[in-house]
């Protein structure tokens, strides 16, 4: 953190526009607003979102290209005031049910290519943005000076403000941003900074960071937007950071409200129960945060081999995390199961280099001499049989990994022999 005071730093900021506005509520996944600011002439404005946007462009990618176009003309380079910025998720945006419906995706005129490209990036910040009313941002113009852009929709207010003491770097402004606009140190959860950085000044491949913040590190983290030069862009417009700030709510899920959740709610008769103290310890480990379920859920996976509807319930009892979202993350992740997983698992590659060479022979081979199929185990708990895309060991091809043992060059009539060697 820099020297020089926050209160100091905040005394420097000039407001150059403000808009007053009431974030609305979310229409199946739509706002229904975007926001539209003009560096060059200091006018910050609405846009409506009509229906004829979402059935032909989505939201997304679909707006940021959709309000592109409404911007620049044939003669738009990178680094031409009318070339936008636009930032956009989803109408599943910030829905914290779907992976990836955190993701922000950014599209601009490229430095590198001078052509339309779009970059995706984690973070916080588009479901912020759609918290605080609005579907897509656009940014056109340059700034004379310093500028940074605060969406503060708590207090109904949008402003470009100048920023002449903040730091260029990221990683300190970001922290120095953080700590300027958070009421108290819960709040700073609540804040999210994109920023180029220093290197955006003097190179075309800038990226652009996406802060949040993590309380264990009391530090906000970056999440970057790295493809087609955005920083670089971004840096041009003299753009020192955009601040938002979110409403502090949650969208409330429950698996009643998920098809997809109910569907894939294990049966009864295949659970076996967890120890709940063991996972009340390891919950207790991670300090009871559900921003850390994900490691929360590794640890129960290593200890039962399986996630259990016991799991489940314990860890949306206590870090509130919705069942629905906890389903999903054991079903996306390749690493999670919900059906007990034996002590070895037996992972036959069926990349291009094995297949062509008669993986697929070897897994059929594995089944028989199992007798399971593919993605199951045996009823005496000892093995799990898995196909998998690469074991990075194509020279050695077919491979097959058993527990943490590459057997290289495998043929069929080898299953036999391995099995009954693993068995002892």
């Amino acid at each position: 953190m820099t020297t020089r005071s926050i209160t100091e730093m905040r005394n420097e900021h000039q407001v150059l526009a403000e808009l007053t506005y009431e974030p609305g509520s979310l229409e199946r996944g739509y706002a229904n607003l975007a926001l539209r600011i003009d560096l060059d002439k200091n006018v910050i404005e609405t846009r409506q979102v009509t229906e004829q946007m979402k059935e032909l462009w989505v939201g997304g990618k679909g707006f940021c290209l959709w309000f592109m176009f409404q911007e620049i003309n044939p003669n738009t380079r990178w680094d031409s005031p009318e070339n936008p910025i636009c930032l956009s998720s989803g109408p599943l945006g910030g829905t914290a049910s779907f992976p990836g419906s955190g993701k922000t995706l950014v599209t601009s005129v490229s430095p590198l290519t001078y052509s339309i490209i779009d970059s995706n990036v984690g973070g916080y910040f588009g479901p912020y943005l759609k918290f605080a009313g609005f579907d897509a941002l656009c940014i056109v113009g340059k700034a004379k000076d310093e500028v940074v852009v605060y969406i503060d929709p708590v207090n109904s207010r949008i402003t470009i403000e100048t920023a002449p003491m903040e730091s260029i770097d990221s990683h300190l402004l970001a922290e120095e941003l953080t700590e300027m606009y958070a009421d108290d140190e819960m709040d700073k959860r609540n804040i999210a900074v994109v920023s180029a950085g220093r290197a955006a000044n003097h190179v075309r491949m800038g990226i652009l960071n996406f802060s949040f913040y993590d309380w264990r590190r009391q530090v906000p983290r970056m999440k970057q937007a790295g493809r087609g030069g955005i920083g670089t862009v971004f840096r041009n417009k003299k753009l020192k950071a955009l601040i938002i700030k979110n409403r502090d709510y949650i969208p409330a899920w429950r698996i009643a409200d998920s098809p997809v959740a109910q569907a894939i709610q294990p049966k009864a008769e295949d659970i076996l129960e967890t120890d709940k103290a063991e996972v009340r310890q390891i919950i207790s480990r991670w300090n009871d945060d559900p921003e850390y379920v994900i490691e929360m859920m590794q640890d129960i996976q290593d200890r039962e081999r399986f996630i259990s509807r016991a799991s489940i319930d314990h860890l949306n009892k206590i870090t509130g995390v919705p069942k629905a979202q906890l389903y999903h993350i054991a079903t996306f992740y390749k690493a999670f199961s919900l059906e007990p997983r034996g002590e070895t698992t037996i992972q036959v590659c069926v990349g291009t280099a094995c297949h062509v060479r008669g993986s697929g022979r070897i897994l059929e081979a594995f089944e028989r001499e199992l007798d399971i199929e593919q993605g199951a185990t045996t009823k005496d708990g000892k093995f799990s049989l898995e196909a998998v895309a690469c074991l990075g060991c194509c020279s050695l091809a077919p491979v097959v990994k058993i527990g943490d043992e590459v057997f290289g060059n495998v043929q069929a009539k080898d299953v036999t022999k391995i099995i009954h060697g693993k068995r002892g």
